[in-house]
């Protein structure tokens, strides 16, 4: 049987794949109606202008498919997508010289007609001048058709260039990376899920039915570790097993059981906790009874995805071979702050979370624009930090810096951070942090004294530099106090904001100039 298709190939022929294009190639000749139907609808296209007679992108279904009509083997493609783009442009070639002979011969046919039909019969002059017209005509719609075809065949050219150039290579490599996370992640997820059921269809006390309150709904508190698993399981993410009832039944065209006992697509909350449905009886399952039944039509997760899984990393490596071979990419090359990019030195390093390749460094250049103290009257050009991207660039196009580069700048950082006056940021010490909240509420309060809406006292927060820089990314603030700068956070305007101490790096006391004026305002600009 050919792939997911319910007929067998007639006659065997050849199967061939290309990594270039990611496409799957059948030279078969011709088929049957049937199989050229089956084969249009799982997704191949004829191509009677080739040499091979049906193509399609890869996919698992249609790789078992070309392994049928191979006879077990798909070989390596001989031509590649160059080669039939320049057979391609060929053929087009061909088709613009006929249609530009087919002009000249209508243009030389309207010249050699006369130019005045002076006939006894009005009508067969009338005749004859319009088959004459024609031929101008159809000479005109010839020449429209030639520069048609001249235009596809530099389109053909300029597309096979395109595809194989270096930049658009690292283009589809990224686009492959992508898509890898993103199976890989779907992969793990169901391992989650498959792994879960497994351990619920063993556990004591999965044969108990989920109780319910009296609304219908799973009563929490009441459930044994196995309910309250497969509870967990049935509730998770937007994960749902659409599965049909383990009764059987047939299906009508609205998706309902003729039965009445089962609605197709249920999810697993629904199977645990739903005693009717639709008006009819419907047998709610135990845990263990739908865990069996999931197990039972589910893939092992080491073949779930298992297939396409291997197939991107073959893509990947392929991809990576071929850009090795014309010269790598700005992408693989490890840069660092002070190295050169062309002429100009990278002042940041921008590197990719998810790949940890450099995606764009920060270089200073200029941009002209109307100023804010002109009150936008005046354009001018200032220096700034431009972005590059250099994912796609040329492996050459960095130059790692020297010894006295990378000292040079350095002390040019230094520099330029002391001219305007950074000051370092202070994680302070237990007792400091809460002499600094009382002196904010003290504050907060003579300032709120006589508002209908007096802010809330604030509390000393304790917290890790991971959770304070991801969790509270929305309400983090740090001001400057006291030429130091301190952690807050904040809820909301109705409360004072709160001293932050991480609990994971090193403690310091907050030196005098914070605490020698207590009328001072310690609420600085926000930075």
């Amino acid at each position: 049987m050919a792939g997911n298709m319910n007929i067998e190939p007639a006659e065997l022929g050849e199967a061939t794949y290309c990594p270039e294009d990611n496409k799957l190639r059948m030279y078969v000749g011709r088929v049957p109606r049937a199989e050229y139907d089956a084969l249009r609808a799982e997704g191949w296209t004829a191509t009677p202008k080739q040499d091979c007679d049906f193509v399609a992108t890869w996919t698992a279904a249609r790789e078992d498919t070309a392994l049928t009509y191979g006879g077990g083997v798909i070989g390596d493609e001989d031509q590649s997508p160059q080669d039939r783009a320049a057979d391609r442009a060929e053929r087009f070639a061909g088709y613009r010289e006929k249609r530009a002979g087919e002009a000249i011969g209508h243009a030389d046919a309207f010249d050699d007609g006369p130019t005045v039909h002076g006939y006894q019969s009005a009508a067969l002059a009338e005749r004859r001048a319009a088959r004459h017209d024609l031929c101008g005509t159809r000479a005109v719609n010839q020449w429209a058709k030639a520069e048609y075809w001249q235009r596809r065949t530099a389109g053909v050219i300029s597309h096979a260039l395109h595809v194989s150039a270096p930049g658009v290579r690292m283009g589809r490599i990224k686009e492959i990376e992508a898509d890898q996370r993103k199976h890989e992640a779907a992969r793990a997820e169901h391992r989650r899920f498959w792994e879960g059921w497994q351990r619920v269809s063993t556990m004591d006390g999965a044969d108990a039915l989920l109780p319910l309150d009296d609304g219908g709904y799973a009563d929490t508190e009441k459930l044994n570790p196995a309910q309250r698993l497969a509870y967990g399981l049935a509730n998770s993410g937007s994960y749902h097993a659409s599965l049909l009832h383990p009764d059987g039944g047939a299906i009508n065209e609205n998706g309902r059981r003729v039965q009445g006992v089962c609605f197709y697509g249920f999810s697993a909350y629904d199977f645990l906790t739903h005693d009717t449905y639709g008006g009819g009886p419907f047998r709610r399952l135990t845990p263990r009874e739908y865990a069996l039944h999931y197990l039972s039509l589910t893939k092992h997760p080491d073949e779930y995805g298992r297939r396409y899984s291997e197939h991107l990393a073959l893509r990947l490596a392929y991809e990576n071979q071929m850009i090795e071979a014309q010269g790598g990419r700005a992408a693989f090359v490890e840069m660092e702050a002070g190295g050169w990019l062309g002429e100009k030195q990278i002042q940041k390093v921008n590197k990719s979370p998810s790949t940890g390749r450099v995606v764009s460094v920060q270089v200073w250049g200029s941009r002209r624009g109307y100023t804010r103290e002109s009150n936008y009257h005046t354009e001018e050009t200032r220096p700034c930090l431009l972005t590059i991207d250099t994912e796609r660039l040329a492996a050459d196009v960095y130059r790692a810096p020297t010894d006295e580069e990378r000292a040079a700048f350095a002390d040019a950082k230094k520099a330029a951070k002391k001219a305007r006056g950074v000051v370092s940021t202070i994680n302070p010490t237990d007792e400091d942090a809460e002499r600094l909240q009382a002196q904010m509420n003290a504050e907060a309060a003579e300032t709120d004294k006589g508002q209908n809406y007096p802010r809330k006292p604030g509390e000393v927060e304790h917290t890790t530099q991971a959770k304070y820089s991801n969790g509270w990314k929305e309400s983090r603030v740090i001001r400057d106090i006291g030429k130091v700068k301190v952690r807050l956070c904040s809820y909301g305007w109705q409360h004072v904001e709160s001293v932050v101490v991480l609990d994971d790096k090193p403690q310091k006391p907050l030196p005098a100039s914070v605490w020698k004026d207590a009328q001072k305002p310690i609420a600085g600009p926000l930075v």
